[in-house]
């Protein structure tokens, strides 16, 4: 859901570049308010943005079990304030992730969990996702059982002759949760202002081409697109070789590491045809 806002932003952010660089009298208009009447709307909406998103953040961790006969196992489930739920914070507690997604590295839930069972493993590996996603528990809750509707508890009834030994109830356990500091100041990244370049290297300048983007040229012969992208996880600067950003040089969470690469790809790029090289040290650089 975040994500979606943040590119449905950053979309329309270039399409009030693209017109701009469509329409000779733009920058004139601008000069005249126009372009600084249109940032403070572009403001204005963020902040209804950000908003709706700290609105709409989970509050309640769920650990839901299945039926005993329904493959067993646990689910994650976090939910904000009115019960609704997002299909990235419904996680399988019981079951590796896809191949290349990041899994507890203890692997503490596929060992000490029997499916039915409601052990301290699936609390352990619930709280590990949780961090990744950017949550804590609230200040002095702890997971507690919650019952469900009247026809769910009828059938969990049934059920309990099934269930392990020592492990019949609860079913489902909550806790109430809240953002880490680190996600709070993530949306503040992605809904407001672009961050400002460092200084660029002799010989180089940029030029805003979207609402998080640059056009970087260097002695007037040779252009780049950089590229910022607010992360829960870390931001992430992209240097591009072409305007449509189709084909990645390097990657960096800082700017002025990519920038730094500036005068060697213009000059791999005389020397080579092409200013693409795989450096054994610094940003991330893709052939």
């Amino acid at each position: 859901m975040l994500a979606l806002a943040v590119n449905a932003v950053a979309q329309q952010r270039e399409e009030v570049a693209k017109s701009a660089a469509r329409d000779p009298g733009a920058r004139a208009r601008g000069a005249e308010g126009g372009e600084p009447q249109m940032a403070a709307a572009m403001t204005e909406r963020l902040e209804r943005m950000r908003a709706g998103q700290l609105a709409a953040l989970p509050t309640v961790a769920e650990i839901r079990m299945a039926y005993p006969l329904a493959s067993g196992g646990a689910t994650l489930q976090l939910m904000s304030a009115e019960g609704s739920t997002m299909e990235r914070h419904m996680i399988r507690l019981t079951e590796r992730g896809a191949a290349g997604q990041e899994n507890n590295p203890a692997g503490i839930h596929l060992g000490p969990i029997t499916d039915g069972a409601n052990t301290d493993g699936l609390k352990i590996a619930a709280r590990w996702h949780l961090t990744r996603l950017g949550f804590n528990h609230a200040r002095g809750t702890a997971w507690a059982p919650h019952a469900g509707s009247a026809t769910s508890e009828t059938q969990w009834k049934q059920w309990t002759p099934m269930l392990p030994e020592g492990h019949r109830w609860p079913h489902t356990v909550r806790v109430a949760i809240v953002p880490t500091s680190e996600h709070l100041a993530y949306i503040d990244r992605a809904f407001g202002p672009a961050p400002k370049l460092p200084d660029l290297p002799a010989s180089a300048s940029a030029q805003p081409s979207g609402p998080r983007s640059w056009q970087i040229s260097y002695a007037n012969r040779r252009f780049w697109q950089l590229c910022y992208r607010a992360g829960l996880g870390g931001d992430v600067w992209t240097l591009y070789a072409d305007i449509g950003r189709t084909k990645s040089l390097a990657h960096a969470d800082k700017a002025a590491e990519i920038l730094a690469l500036i005068p060697d790809l213009d000059a791999e790029a005389q020397g080579h045809g092409g200013p693409e090289r795989t450096a054994e040290t610094g940003p991330t650089r893709r052939r």
